[in-house]
């Protein structure tokens, strides 16, 4: 059987399926990367924006299958892009590479959604990672979303653990929040499992349009939402989720008229302080949410 012919940098770009976004403020290093993108077989567009709305703009305007994002912009940071994206759940699977003079790690995770590549950097490498990452975010994203709720699972919620960890550098911080229905038995008896579906997809609804913009839920089993808040500290977390848990106490009405008990009770743990890692940090807060339950309190803290 004869090899199959390679194909030119032309080919190549007119075979182009994929396309990354790259954002950057330096026009060289754009111009650069953009002819060896679109020669390796990526369709590559820039922009040079001014703040992070317009990013958004683009990402909506161009669906990139990925994006470069450089970590200083002009006149604001790369992190503030990336945590408006991963807020979004309609972003929540485009990989992420972020590029920066900065020191940085990269992540190494299988799980992990993002990586962070330092200047100056190796071409053929930041493609690998690129290629890699597309690869890696394909799965998870056929895994990361519930069979039966529009709600990101256990499985994303872990990879945005770990690449929030790299994301916050030294010196950086950010917590997690578990918050459990406690009244599932009573509401499964009234409505049933489709109902309880229901309701917790509307409770989790309702939480997050009371969060900061940068939160991040998904549900880490049948009747427990976590929610990621970046760039906040435990007692900040604490007030905020303490706020948006009480608005939602009480009777839920179904739109047929049965009405069923929302009770419920949460923990919250922070990075670094009581943990260095996805499943310390889970593991804390699920200590701080079983003290709120034998104590009957509404929200406790890790110590």
């Amino acid at each position: 059987m004869e090899d199959e012919p390679t194909l030119g940098p032309v080919a190549r770009r007119l075979a182009a399926t994929q396309r990354v976004l790259c954002v950057e403020d330096e026009a060289d290093i754009a111009l650069f990367l953009r002819a060896y993108f679109r020669a390796s077989g990526y369709d590559l567009i820039h922009v040079d924006p001014d703040d992070v709305d317009a990013v958004v703009d683009a990402v909506d305007e161009h669906r990139p299958d990925a994006v470069l994002l450089d970590l200083r912009l002009r006149g604001f940071s790369g992190r503030d892009v990336y945590r408006r994206l991963r807020a979004d759940e309609s972003y929540a699977f485009i990989p992420i590479v972020m590029v920066s003079a900065d020191t940085m790690p990269t992540l190494r995770s299988a799980d992990g959604l993002d990586a962070f590549v330092a200047k100056p950097f190796n071409t053929d490498v930041l493609a690998d990672i690129v290629r890699t990452r597309l690869a890696i975010a394909e799965e998870l994203s056929a895994t990361g979303r519930h069979e039966r709720l529009p709600l990101l699972t256990q499985r994303y919620l872990d990879a945005r653990l770990i690449d929030e960890i790299a994301a916050a550098g030294s010196g950086g911080q950010f917590s997690l929040g578990l918050v459990r229905l406690l009244s599932i038995v009573d509401i499964v008896a009234e409505v049933g499992a489709d109902g309880l579906d229901h309701l917790v997809t509307k409770v989790i609804e309702r939480v997050r349009s009371l969060l900061p913009d940068e939160a991040v839920t998904g549900l880490s089993d049948t009747n427990e939402a976590a929610i990621i808040l970046p760039a906040h500290d435990t007692q900040v977390t604490e007030r905020v989720l303490t706020e948006a848990m009480s608005s939602v106490r009480g009777d839920f009405v179904f739109p047929g008229g049965a009405s069923v008990p929302v009770r419920l009770a949460g923990g919250v743990a922070s990075y670094p302080v009581h943990a260095s890692s996805p499943d310390e940090l889970f593991m804390a807060a699920d200590a701080a949410l079983a003290d709120a339950v034998d104590r009957g309190a509404p929200l406790s803290r890790a110590l």
